[in-house]
């Protein structure tokens, strides 16, 4: 391998010092133990803290970042390119073009202006970005990633163009914006404003007197009820408008976070541009997907909406990834999911149920539970014992009811590369493992479930377990001999 030169060494813009203090910022978390010592130590802590701490870490971040450009440098040749970084740990990265499976370029909005971006590479057998060149300029970013490209193409130079997408999708901000309504994950947040309720007092307060002159509220002043009503009418419309706003500004981070959204498919490589804060450009090689996921949850299912999301080499290993690791297609039709199963080869599935003994189960097992706990607060409080049996009954057929809905959403189907699993309730979940990858299979047969002639079907990826629960025990058995017969006969690349 050849050693590039000094004079070919070259230095990113002085901007992407920027990027090198956010990308220390998550760091700070460990240094909770000294956070929580200052503001265990009183006021006095406290103020150290603000005078001495916070400065300090300013300083240092700043100086790491600064040290960071300084000694960041890479060099492109002609199929190869090599990073240094590092100050006292130096680091010298070098990454073939043949290697590189993806390609991401990323526009943050502080070098937007300035025309930069930064430049991801991800190789084989990776599981996330494993260099990135931040703050070198756009042309030079689509350049290189025009080169890798161009060279899984034509390997051997024979033309120098990218041919023209087998498959594209755009997404308007109208539909972007539903994103936000079916995954309004600030909704979690809410119990978070509780200690807002302080500073609203007053204008509730206000608002309950209005309401109490009102005709129609006054009619209700000798029956006791002007009040009450008054204020049930303030509590709901501070909640309304609450919702209102958190699913207004979920709508509102979803457009600047996915607008302008595209899709485009050249042979086996997907590559997605969205963004308009930041611009992304995403990658993902077909051979490299571990689990595609296809959800509809509640508001979803309401406009008729889906969404896709891609998991990568490893990627949910740990739970729920980062967006950042995530191929995610925001928001589908109908029409735009089937063109989307056309270009991923999913074929149609032949949906088969699990046993009935599932809902017979969880029923005895946690209405029982339920049952009793209800009757013990009930006996106490003077209570007829045949009205406190009536309750505790009655958790027996509301638990049944939900479990059977439950239990006719819970589906399989395997096909000749694929197992596709159907979970939901009132959206649904739907996942699809190429059978090739699977890095395990096990059959679980728990005493009282083996007792009901019934087990469980688990099989591992690089992201994680799927279990198929309440299958008969030889439909396990027949399941997991296919699956290991379609692993001994895959002969594709796994990442």
């Amino acid at each position: 391998m050849s050693t590039p030169s000094e004079s070919e060494w070259q230095r990113v813009s002085p901007v992407s010092a920027v990027y090198f203090f956010l990308r220390a910022i998550p760091n700070l978390v460990n240094l909770w133990p000294l956070l929580a010592g200052a503001l265990a130590g009183g006021e006095k802590g406290r103020e150290l803290l603000l005078l001495y701490g916070v400065p300090l870490v300013l300083i240092t971040l700043l100086v790491n970042a600064l040290v960071q450009y300084w000694v960041f440098r890479f060099s492109v040749e002609e199929n190869r390119l090599q990073i240094r970084s590092g100050l006292f740990h130096r680091k010298r990265l070098s990454l073939d073009f043949e290697r590189v499976q993806q390609s991401d370029i990323i526009k943050p909005f502080y070098f937007r202006p300035l025309g930069l971006a930064t430049l991801g590479f991800e190789s084989a057998g990776s599981n996330q970005q494993e260099v990135e060149i931040p703050g070198i300029p756009v042309a030079l970013a689509e350049q290189l990633r025009r080169r890798v490209l161009e060279h899984h193409a034509h390997p051997n130079g024979q033309e120098n163009t990218v041919p023209e997408p087998d498959y594209q999708l755009s997404l308007s901000a109208a539909e972007v914006a539903r994103y936000g309504l079916m995954h309004n994950a600030l909704l979690f947040l809410a119990p978070l404003a509780a200690p807002l309720g302080q500073y609203l007092g007053p204008a509730m307060e206000s608002w309950v007197s209005w309401l109490r002159k009102l005709p129609w509220v006054e009619t209700l002043t000798h029956s006791g009820w002007s009040a009450f009503l008054a204020a049930l009418l303030a509590g709901v419309f501070f909640i309304v408008v609450g919702i209102v706003l958190l699913f207004a500004v979920s709508m509102l981070v979803a457009v600047v976070y996915y607008g302008n959204y595209s899709l485009a498919r050249h042979g086996d490589r997907f590559q997605a541009h969205f963004g308009l804060g930041t611009h992304r450009t995403r990658g993902l090689r077909l051979h490299k997907m571990q689990r595609l996921q296809i959800t509809q949850g509640m508001m979803a299912r309401l406009l008729r909406r889906y969404s896709v999301l891609i998991s990568k080499a490893g990627h949910f290993q740990q739970g729920n990834a980062q967006l950042s690791q995530r191929f995610v297609v925001p928001v589908l039709t109908a029409g735009g999911l089937e063109n989307l199963r056309e270009q991923f080869a999913l074929p149609r599935p032949d949906w088969k149920p699990i046993h009935p003994w599932y809902i017979a189960a969880y029923t005895l097992t946690f209405a029982t539970l339920l049952a009793l706990t209800t009757g013990a607060i009930l006996f106490p409080t003077g209570q007829h014992w045949a009205a406190a049996v009536g309750w505790a009954l009655l958790w027996y057929p509301v638990l049944g009811l939900l479990l059977w809905r439950r239990w006719s959403q819970t589906r399989y189907s395997i096909q000749r590369d694929w197992l596709a699993v159907h979970r939901g309730f009132i959206g649904h979940k739907e996942q699809w493992l190429p059978t090739g990858k699977l890095q395990k299979i096990a059959i679980q047969e728990p005493p009282i479930v083996r007792h009901l002639g019934l087990s469980h079907l688990m099989v591992w990826t690089t992201d994680g377990p799927t279990t198929i629960g309440y299958l008969p025990i030889a439909t396990a058995r027949a399941l997991r001999e296919r699956l290991l017969a379609e692993v001994t006969e895959f002969e594709q690349a796994w990442f």
